[in-house]
């Protein structure tokens, strides 16, 4: 049985932050419910009050290798290091399973 992973975030502004990983990954945002076109339409139907409809975020990978990457807004100010990271390969020349 294998097991998905999703990485989780804290987050001051979700959408924002998963925009930039989205950018930076070439992730998409998961998709809004069946019969809706937007999350904001969905979430609008849901009865979501707007200043909550920044809450969270989600992002996959379209090709289904990465992991669902997870973003959550969180009230309180980061106040150390983060504990989890993630590090990007990406140098002119780097291929495959090169170090």
């Amino acid at each position: 049985m294998s097991t998905e992973i999703q990485v989780t975030f804290d987050a001051a502004d979700p959408r924002t932050l998963g925009g930039f990983w989205a950018y930076a990954l070439g992730y998409e945002p998961d998709a809004p419910p069946q019969g809706f076109d937007t999350w904001d339409a969905a979430l609008e139907a849901f009865g979501v009050p707007e200043e909550e409809r920044n809450s969270a975020w989600a992002l996959h990978d379209p090709d289904g290798r990465g992991p669902r990457l997870f973003f959550q807004r969180v009230p309180e100010p980061k106040t150390a290091k983060n504990r989890c990271h993630l590090d990007l390969r990406a140098a002119p020349g780097l291929e495959g399973d090169a170090r």
